[in-house]
This record gives structure tokens, C-alpha cells and sequence, in this order.
């Protein structure tokens, strides 16, 4: 199969969630497969009523992403009506919720696919058809999405060949890989409902660290 890596990058506030019916809506370390998901369903113009195709794009995507900047986290206090309680359940009245944000964050995704899907997508977000934010609609992009492609069809490796630098999160393994994870945010073939996956942690090669260092 023919491959090619499409590189995205964004920069300032984000809050990109982990599952929960909490008060309180905490967010991940790295955004998540469902969130980078939707921020590509967005652009390409599907609605979130057409969930299958959704799902049928996340099936032929290989994603990464890096943290190059972590950033701030900060607070920020709600009231929410016909909230869903834990068992699913829609309930009425008013409850209130803390919601985390990151502030000056940065991050660099890469989406591996057939060179076909690739030149789709990069059309869809050099002219998005829907208005795209980082996680949440109080978070809009602050510089073009659009990065760059590359020919590496292993998304964490194409992430390091670029060398923006920080820790990487992969659907697949990569050099200099360091840990595992189980994280639940794959896209599965019902709305709302998501699968866990294997996330392979990458970190930066032994000698530019000491590169880095000796600097």
C-alpha cells in the first residue's frame, strides 16, 4: 500500500476530555484518538449523525500524536441542564461542573493512510467545511492547521524525522519506544460509544537528548 503522513499542528488553549459523568471534566495529557477524529470529520463535512462514515475514516487512518508543549492547566466553572447521569440515563434540573483546560499548549499530529486519503484530508483542512477547535468550541485554532506531508508512512516516525520535539503517542509502535498504554478513545461503529486501544509511547532518541543537554 502506497502511504503517505499528513502533519497538522496546533497551538494555544485546548481541552481535549477523557470519558467521564463527573462534575468534574478533566482533560487528557494528549489528545485523544476521538478528538483528533472529530477535528478531521469536521473539516472533511461530516455531521455528527453520519457517524459511519465517521467510523469508516478512523478504519483506514493510522494516527500519532506529539506534545511538543504541555502547557497550563487551568479551571473554569459551569452549570449544565439535562445533564446524562452515569448510567446513561438524561436527567433534568441543573448541576454544576468544573472543566479543565490546557493554556499554551502544543501539539503535532501525524495521520497515516493511502496517498489517495491523505490528499483528501489535506484539502479538508486547508479549507475546512465546518468551523474546527481544539477539544472544546471555547478553544478555536490560533495558526493554520496545516503543517506539511511527508512520504514516512509510520506516523511516530514521521513525528521524529521532524524533530518539533516531546514525547509521542502512537496507534503503532515506533523507534525509541518506551511504554504501553490501554486508553479508551477508538471511534466504534455506535455514536457516543468508544473502544480501548493499545498506545505505543515513544521518547526522543538517547543522543539528541544529550545534544540537547550538552547545549
Amino acid at each position: 500500500m502506497d502511504t503517505s503522513t499528513l502533519i497538522l499542528k496546533t497551538e494555544g488553549m485546548s481541552a481535549y476530555g477523557l470519558q467521564t459523568f463527573d462534575v468534574h471534566r478533566r482533560v487528557s495529557h494528549f489528545p485523544t484518538r476521538s478528538a483528533i477524529m472529530g477535528l478531521l470529520g469536521a473539516a472533511k463535512g461530516i455531521s455528527r449523525s453520519q457517524h459511519q462514515a465517521l467510523f469508516e475514516l478512523s478504519e483506514r487512518l493510522q494516527i500519532a500524536v506529539q506534545v511538543n508543549k504541555g502547557g497550563e492547566k487551568i479551571v473554569d466553572y459551569h452549570t449544565v441542564q439535562n445533564f446524562r447521569s452515569p448510567v446513561g440515563k438524561i436527567q433534568t434540573g441543573t448541576k454544576p461542573t468544573y472543566r479543565e483546560y490546557w493554556c499554551d499548549s502544543e501539539y503535532t499530529f501525524a495521520i497515516s493512510a493511502e496517498k489517495s486519503v491523505i490528499v483528501e484530508l489535506q484539502k479538508a483542512v486547508i479549507s475546512p467545511a465546518f468551523t474546527l477547535f481544539q477539544g472544546r468550541k471555547s478553544c478555536p485554532l490560533t495558526r493554520p492547521l496545516f503543517e506539511t506531508v511527508c512520504e514516512e508512512g509510520n506516523p511516530a516516525n514521521a513525528l521524529k524525522l521532524l524533530s518539533y520535539g516531546g514525547q509521542i503517542f502512537s496507534d503503532v509502535s515506533g523507534d525509541n519506544q518506551v511504554a504501553v498504554l490501554q486508553v479508551r478513545d477508538q471511534t466504534t461503529v455506535n455514536p457516543r460509544k468508544f473502544a480501548m486501544r493499545t498506545v505505543f509511547v515513544c521518547a526522543e532518541p538517547n543522543n539528541q537528548i544529550e545534544q540537547e543537554v550538552a547545549i
